[in-house]
């Protein structure tokens, strides 16, 4: 997934509405100007390109893939919920690489604004990434239809900045909007 600033952190909601953006780009450029090349393989100068898959797809999927990561799996406590957040103990040094950050990372509870992030995101992957990569598309929704079945048995958890030394806290305790967008 991609890291939200400085401080080398990774966050479902941040990275949820960032993915959102890029995927909800390329649907509509699909839709109303389905001859453009803006979108297509090897325009964005990513690793990625020239693998034939759209790069704007390259780009969302690595963030949509650390999204499913975060999802609890089957048969744990809260399954289908999707852990808050992902960061350091302590702030990161500026300017340290990720990969010289020698900070032990933690990995915070799972949360409802989370969980329907996961869900809104998982459900639109599916739908641009099938007839792409249909295996990547039926993951996609299965982690959908398990973020909102576990969304809307826990649907008050509420993160409560408690973890917030190394890290940005991204709260949310209004989760009517997540629950609209996880719907549709």
């Amino acid at each position: 997934g991609w890291y939200d600033a400085g401080d080398h952190g990774k966050y479902v909601v941040n990275g949820g509405i960032s993915a959102w953006t890029l995927l909800h780009m390329y649907e509509h450029f699909s839709r109303y100007w389905p001859s453009s090349e803006a979108l297509s393989d090897g325009k964005l100068n990513i690793p990625e390109s020239s693998n034939g898959m759209p790069d704007i797809l390259d780009e969302a999927r690595w963030e949509v893939e650390f999204l499913l990561a975060m999802q609890v799996p089957v048969g744990q406590p809260k399954a289908g919920m999707a852990h808050h957040k992902l960061h350091d103990e302590g702030w990161t040094g500026i300017p340290t690489r990720p990969d010289m950050d020698s900070n032990r990372r933690s990995l915070v509870y799972p949360t409802t604004a989370a969980t329907l992030n996961l869900a809104a995101v998982a459900a639109q992957a599916a739908r641009a990434w099938r007839g792409i990569d249909n295996g990547f598309a039926d993951k996609c929704l299965v982690a959908a239809k398990r973020a909102w079945d576990a969304a809307a048995a826990n649907p008050n958890d509420i993160y409560n900045d408690e973890f917030n030394s190394g890290g940005g806290g991204y709260g949310d305790s209004n989760l009517g909007d997540e629950f609209y967008w996880a719907a549709v």
